[in-house]
């Protein structure tokens, strides 16, 4: 169950940094330091979810 919560959880902020980034790059453009930093985060937030999903005992090693 805990690791469905983390899943969930990791989806969630995927789907919001997905936002934040296209938000971004339409009214900064993509090259735009924030939308790079968005760009970043969502990187390692698809890294956590697949860790995850390898070995669910990197919940605790991992953040955002």
């Amino acid at each position: 169950m805990n690791r469905v919560l983390n899943q969930e959880s990791c989806l969630e902020k995927i789907e919001e940094l997905r936002k934040k980034m296209v938000t971004a790059a339409e009214q900064y453009g993509m090259s735009h330091p924030i939308v790079l930093r968005y760009s970043q985060e969502l990187d390692r937030a698809h890294n956590k979810m697949i860790l995850l999903e390898v070995s669910p005992n990197w919940t605790n090693t991992l953040s955002y």
